[in-house]
């Protein structure tokens, strides 16, 4: 029986993991990332007890358990006073759910997942520009005139997928009324009367404030730490709202 031949769309958590899934079941796997490199982009993530499953699958959650914080509590604040509203365990995830709930860089996820490919092929600066149906069953377009042959074509190319625009057509993300700012700050920035080593969610009038560590404190690489504000807007008006 021929080895398939499996074209993955986006070099991301999404397409690596694909890669690395179809690896060990013994495909050749091409993946085609636009970026010329693969960079340390991205803010925090949090995974549940559920994607530490999927990763201990992969082979991968021990590497990445050694990376990522894992916090006892997920705290939850008033933005005006500082005062205490909840206080959610989840030290005792292991027990409950068989994997604990971690926080990690984008960046150390992408490593540990690529660290651990060992025959994909990878074609960084490869834009698709579209794909279509062949003889052998899929070809991926790329922007310099190329072109990639597999049996299956996997779209792990985001919100502008130009995958998902070959197959169904032209589309436009709606805008819910929700949007998030994030960032990354290194843990000495954050001004000392804050607790940085739980997470903490700062609540207030249609929006909150997220912050928490992204990187095992004994880690060999600097401690960081995550924030995202998020906010409700109506449409048609400029900023989020969050009276004081």
């Amino acid at each position: 029986m021929r080895t398939p031949r499996i074209a993955i769309v986006g070099g991301g958590v999404g397409g690596l993991a694909a890669a690395l899934a179809l690896e060990r079941r013994g495909a050749e796997v091409i993946v085609c990332e636009q970026s010329p490199a693969l960079n340390e982009i991205g803010a925090g993530l949090n995974l549940s007890p559920n994607a530490l499953a999927a990763l201990r699958v992969l082979g991968v959650e021990d590497a990445i358990i050694a990376l990522g914080s894992e916090s006892d509590f997920l705290i939850i604040r008033s933005w005006k006073s500082g005062r205490v509203i909840s206080r959610m365990r989840r030290g005792a995830f292991r027990q409950q759910f068989g994997a604990p709930n971690l926080t990690v860089h984008r960046a150390d996820l992408l490593d540990v997942l690529r660290g651990a490919l060992k025959t994909v092929d990878f074609r960084l600066g490869a834009r698709c520009i579209a794909v279509e149906e062949c003889d052998r069953g899929g070809v991926v377009r790329l922007a310099d005139g190329g072109e990639i042959e597999a049996d299956i074509i996997v779209g792990a190319d985001g919100i502008h997928s130009v995958v998902r625009k070959s197959l169904f057509g032209p589309d436009a993300p709606r805008f819910t009324g929700c949007i998030c700012w994030r960032g990354m700050a290194t843990a000495s920035a954050v001004p000392r009367d804050i607790a940085i080593a739980e997470g903490a969610m700062w609540m207030g009038p249609h929006g909150h404030v997220v912050h928490y560590p992204v990187r095992r404190a004994n880690s060999s690489t600097s401690s960081r730490i995550s924030t995202a504000i998020r906010g409700l807007r109506s449409r048609g008006r400029g900023n989020a709202t969050c009276r004081s």
